[in-house]
């Protein structure tokens, strides 16, 4: 059941007109203006020849082809229309088993109106949630919604500003910061381990990531997800490893990896990180995958035992590895969770295929726009 949230809380939301839909812009700014607040307008222009990435990127799993997008929305400038709702009504939709959104039926019912206007399905886009608009406006102009709401004016002054440049991180990142920046605006994640001294400095040659959705983050860093599942960015001057093995259902079993995010904290560098306990848990459960207890390890794990009041002896247990091993095995245990295997891994990709990928987006639409949108979708999809 949807429930109905009405908040006086004002929040940032933003409209997409593309180029073959901007003959209707007077017309939509006009009711925009009349139904919200409009606080600056942009007019973006993407290389040509960039257009399809931009837009893979942009949309990530959730488009299925983005040279079809492209052909449909056309590769010229195109406007983007930040607001404010100062009264969104909120609606709460399960996206899957785990997520839900909160989605503004204010914003919803205006997106669906105007691409009535304009006569074309998805000829415009807009970011129907606080979460969508968080990951537009990262992407789109390099700022989280904090830094970008202190920038924007109360209200537009009727004054289009023009943007000549790539989606963000076209071309590597500028520093670790507006990696990390870009990453907690637009994606689940957390950096499992050697990130004390981030985002200054790193304590190893790579980024070990554990994420919901390996190829969500692989658009969003612009790399495409790989079968060594590791990922060459460039940070500044230098090339830096994303690690993916660390998905959910390889490394750690999907209830863990569940947990682990569910249960992720903002760290004092601007990042998420496993809790405490995650922390001491997932570490060791590594020391033992790799059969020793590394010493640089060492350290990190007898500082964790203390704050988290484990009454072991921690020292002899870490310098024995078949007792590091049981340890770290009974909490699984204790907790439900159990050491991968290739079984495990093939289990989990059989559960989590193509297939049920799409029963779970068709289950979105038809929770989103109803079923006679749903409907249509999948006579087009069987007629193409």
């Amino acid at each position: 059941m949807s429930k109905i949230i009405i908040t006086n809380l004002s929040r940032l939301y933003s409209f997409i007109i593309w180029e073959k839909s901007l003959n209707k812009k007077d017309l939509i700014l006009e009711d925009i203006k009349k139904k919200f607040i409009i606080r600056d307008v942009y007019e973006i222009n993407w290389s040509r020849n960039e257009f399809v990435n931009n837009l893979k990127r942009f949309y990530g799993t959730m488009l299925e082809n983005s040279a079809q997008k492209a052909n449909l929305c056309g590769t010229g400038p195109f406007l983007l229309i930040v607001i404010s709702d100062p009264q969104p009504k909120v609606e709460k939709k399960a996206l899957d088993d785990v997520n839900e959104v909160e989605v503004n039926l204010n914003v919803y019912d205006s997106k669906m109106e105007y691409r009535k206007w304009i006569g074309v399905d998805f000829s415009l886009h807009s970011s129907i949630s606080e979460k969508e608009a968080k990951h537009d406006l990262a992407l789109l102009l390099g700022k989280n919604i904090q830094d970008l709401e202190k920038d924007l004016p109360e209200k537009w002054d009727g004054v289009i500003k023009k943007i000549k440049s790539e989606l963000i991180g076209h071309d590597g990142w500028k520093d670790t910061e507006q990696f990390l920046d870009v990453l907690n605006m637009t994606t689940n994640y957390v950096i499992l381990r050697n990130f004390e001294e981030l985002p200054d400095k790193f304590l190893d040659h790579d980024i070990d990531i554990l994420t919901n959705n390996v190829k969500s983050m692989s658009y969003i860093i612009n790399e495409d997800e790989h079968s060594t599942e590791k990922a060459s960015i460039k940070i500044g001057d230098k090339k830096i490893l994303i690690d993916f093995r660390y998905h959910m259902g390889h490394h750690y079993d999907e209830k863990w990896s569940n947990d682990i995010l569910r249960r992720r904290i903002l760290h004092k560098g601007g990042f998420y990180v496993p809790s405490k306990e995650d922390y001491f848990y997932t570490l060791l459960y590594h020391a033992t995958k790799q059969n020793n207890v590394r010493e640089k390890y060492k350290k990190s794990l007898s500082e964790l035992a203390t704050e988290l009041n484990i009454n072991e002896n921690i020292g002899m247990i870490l310098n024995d590895f078949s007792k590091s091993r049981k340890f770290v095995d009974e909490y699984m245990r204790k907790m439900g969770y159990h050491r991968t295997t290739i079984e495990h891994r093939i289990l989990y990709k059989i559960r989590h295929n193509e297939s049920i990928r799409l029963v779970k987006v068709a289950v979105f639409l038809l929770k989103t726009y109803g079923i006679r949108f749903l409907l249509k979708k999948i006579k087009e999809k069987i007629n193409n």
